[in-house]
């Protein structure tokens, strides 16, 4: 074992990886660390070090074989770098349009309370619960929707997974129901101001819940909660209820209406200033 071979067999394992930079986004190292430790400045954690040799499928004893050895032990096993993935390699240039995406974002991790008028449901409003969290430089959303207090139907949670990113201007959200997998969804936000840092609007398109799989389009509601909630209590408070329903703001049955104003050719999101004036 020669441990003077470790930057060598590591610069090595990532002449097979499409960039350096795509190494480290997907190891979660930053890269100024990764580049001391192509350098021979420094060595990684034995976490790093398995993460490392997990993402490249190498043994911990190998990589620290001599220079030589570990080439045709390379040679003869190419390593498997990086799966060929061009959905998530996609979604990893669309954070890269904005490269403050990753700090525009981060006042926005925590829960929401969700408001919109479903389609199939007419004269309610679905209150769902919403998290927005970060792992390893991205940003993931978790949604769940209560159908219980609806008569049409028994009790039925939908839960949803996706991811969010800031392109500079506006919050993109893409998410897809976890079970059957057919209904997903595009929401466009106006990321909230300092003076109203609790609420956001905002317009989300996608495949309806119904039996028709209408595709749908409204306006939504965020309502920030803060960091931390008792996630239980929180989904018994979401769910079907009606628009007259005295527990749902004013401000917020305003601004989850689905109509259109007479001069307007399209069907537009409203900043919440609309909805305030």
């Amino acid at each position: 074992m020669a441990e003077d071979s470790f930057p060598e067999n590591l610069r090595l394992l990532c002449s097979y990886a499409h960039s350096i930079t795509e190494v480290c986004e997907k190891l979660a190292i930053n890269r100024q660390q990764f580049h001391r430790y192509l350098n021979g400045q420094s060595r990684p954690s034995h976490r790093n070090l398995r993460n490392i040799c997990d993402f490249f499928g190498v043994e911990l004893h190998e990589i620290y074989m001599e220079a030589g050895d570990f080439s045709r032990l390379i040679s003869l096993r190419r390593p498997q770098g990086p799966e060929i993935d061009p959905f998530g390699s996609f979604i990893a240039k669309l954070h890269r349009v904005n490269p403050n995406a990753r700090r525009d974002m981060a006042e926005y991790i925590g829960y929401y309370k969700c408001f919109f008028r479903p389609v199939e449901f007419p004269g309610m409003m679905q209150r769902s619960l919403m998290r927005m969290f970060s792992d390893k430089g991205f940003v993931y959303i978790w949604n769940v929707e209560n159908y219980g207090a609806s008569k049409r139907r028994s009790r039925n949670l939908l839960f949803y997974t996706g991811i969010a990113f800031h392109n500079g201007e506006r919050i993109m959200v893409h998410e897809r129901e976890k079970r059957a997998g057919q209904m997903m969804w595009t929401t466009i936000l106006y990321p909230s101001r300092m003076d109203q840092a609790s609420l956001m609007t905002g317009l989300s398109l996608g495949v309806s819940s119904a039996m028709s799989r209408d595709i749908a389009c409204y306006r939504v509601v965020w309502e920030a909660l803060g960091p931390k909630v008792d996630v239980r209590a929180e989904i018994r408070e979401c769910g079907l209820i009606s628009l007259d329903d005295p527990t749902i703001p004013s401000d917020i049955l305003e601004a989850t209406r689905n109509d259109s104003d007479p001069e307007e050719q399209v069907f537009t999101g409203r900043p919440w200033d609309v909805f305030r004036s």
